[in-house]
Order: C-alpha cells, then structure tokens, then sequence
C-alpha cells in the first residue's frame, strides 16, 4: 500500500477513473477546486486541457506531481514544475490514440466526400446539383503525415491496410529505417507537402510554431485537403483561411486552435471548405475512459514512490 495523496482535479475526468482516484485517494474536485481550503495541501495534480503554470501549483507546497490526461502537454509549465522538484507525467497510447486517429480519418473521409455539402443538397431540394459535383477517394490516395508518433502510425495503419492508401510521413525525431519498418516512406516536409492528403500529427513545441505557414501552404496541390487534429499553434490559421479562400489548397479539417474557443469571427468560420470541431478528435467513451484509468495508475505509482513510466522531467528528482 502506498500513501493516501491529496488529488486536485482541475478537469472533469471519465467517472471511471475518478472513482478509481477516489477510492484509494482523498480528492478535491473540477467543481469548486479553487475555493476549497485543502488546496495548499494539494500532492497530485490532475489536469486535461486548462493552463497551468507556478501561479497555480507554487501555492502548493507539498505538490509531488502532475499528471496530464492524455499526451500534449503545452498547457502545462514544466520547467516552473521542475525547479520546484514536481514530477510531471502524461498518460499517451491506448485508446486514445486509436480515437484521434480515427478523428483524423474521418475529418479526411468527410472533405473527400464533401459530407456537409451532400447534406445540404438533400436538406435544401437542391438534388439535381449532385451531377456537377465530384467527390473525392482516400482508397489509393498519397497520404503525407507530419509527425510519426503512436497517433500517426494508427493513421498510417488505417489509411495503408483499410483504404490501400500510399502512405509517407516526415519526422526529423524518428529514423528513416524505423518509418520504412511501418510500411511508410520517409520524406521531408516539402515532399509531404505535395500529396493529396496531409495530415498532422506533432507536438507543439517552439519548433513546431508555425510550421505549416504561407511558404509550406503553397507548396501544397489545389486539390490536397490538410487535417490538423494535434494541436492548435502548429498551423497558421490566417495563412491557412488565406489558402482556403483563394484556393491554393482545396480544403482543411481542424480540430484544434491556437486559443480554444476561437474568437467570434475567426477567419475560418466562414469558409465553406472548411471542417471544424471543438478538440474532440479523441474523446470518445473508449478514449476518455482508458486515459482516465491510466490517470489513477499513474498517481498509485507515485503514492507507492516509483517513479512514473511516463515521467517528461527527470531532472526534477535530482
């Protein structure tokens, strides 16, 4: 047995996993976390998609750790985390990947089919316009993916085995002999650039930033759609409404956004070849229930003081 951790819940998390928390752990929850007077007494932060730097977790003097539901963790101030020792941990893979990246393919799926449009079409008694219209194929289409991490191969494995889609796939971090044993074809970014269907798949780091900006946006083909189900900040979303409206490319899927919610207004809103949604791309019932458990697996490896498989900064127990 290990020790009884106080866990503040900043974000609502699967009813699976808080109740595995609460069962072993006292706990303080998303609801009222802020005003609750055990605050400062906080050993285990638990945190989904709310910022959280030293502003909130200096104010806790016996904090061990935080914990991230899920694998981003550009929310979070590791640095300020390890000066003050806190283990940072993510909890990555399972089905969670499978549900993003199952996301990502049918963001692809429904700007190949024009899914909205073909909606209208019915809805408005505009049928006859369906003979001008040509929709488009992911069965053997050359899908570029950047990045090419657990997400990325469920997508490479999706798009290859399901659709018998070409797949290759740029990543500086990942040798190309490893991309090869997957079945992909290394490229660099220019060249996954250029096929029909790119899809993102990276962290947000300052070398991420802009990586899709106007240059590599006009590298792409009039007719290549780019689905972006990582992170927010990776794309520019000015030079992508640009590429959108002038049709350098043919349309864009986007699930995340450099400030979540977007501004009334943003300039994606009004473009009809553009798919949006919310940051959802992995919260299915499978997803959210399998990262939550993962969660409380996590703060009972710490409360038995092992140090967690998925610890980002090491430095800190130094």
């Amino acid at each position: 047995m290990g020790s009884r951790e106080l866990v503040c819940i900043i974000d609502p998390i699967h009813p699976a996993g808080a109740e595995s928390i609460v069962s072993s752990h006292d706990v303080i929850g998303a609801e009222a976390w802020r005003s609750d007077p055990r605050l400062a007494e906080t050993s285990v932060i638990v945190i989904r998609t709310s910022p959280l730097g030293d502003d909130i977790f200096g104010a806790m003097p016996r904090l061990k750790a935080i914990v991230k539901h899920g694998a981003g963790v550009d929310n979070i101030d590791i640095p300020a985390a390890t000066r003050r020792g806190v283990m940072v941990a993510n909890t990555p893979g399972g089905n969670n990947s499978t549900a993003v990246a199952e996301g990502a393919v049918t963001m692809m799926l429904a700007l190949l089919r024009r899914v909205r449009e073909m909606d209208a079409l019915v809805r408005e008694n505009r049928w006859e316009e369906r003979w001008a219209i040509r929709l488009g194929d992911l069965t053997q289409a050359k899908v570029g993916l950047i990045g090419f991490g657990r997400i990325a191969r469920c997508v490479a494995r999706i798009c290859g085995a399901g659709f018998g889609a070409e797949i290759a796939a740029f990543d500086p971090m990942v040798p190309g002999e490893d991309i090869r044993a997957a079945g992909v074809e290394p490229m660099t970014l220019a060249d996954v650039l250029k096929r029909d269907v790119i899809s993102i798949h990276t962290p947000l780091t300052e070398g991420t930033r802009n990586l899709i900006d106007t240059v590599e946006l006009g590298l792409m083909q009039p007719h290549a759609i780019l689905v972006n189900c990582s992170r927010g900040g990776i794309v520019n979303e000015a030079a992508l409404a640009e590429a959108l409206r002038s049709g350098q490319i043919a349309g864009a899927g986007i699930d995340v956004f450099d400030a979540e919610p977007p501004a009334v207004g943003h300039p994606l809103f009004g473009l009809s070849n553009c798919l949006l949604s919310p940051h959802v791309a992995g919260v299915t019932e499978a997803g959210m229930k399998d990262m939550a458990l993962n969660v409380a697996a996590v703060i009972d490896a710490i409360s038995r003081g092992e140090t967690p498989a998925t610890l980002l900064n090491p430095e800190a127990l130094q």
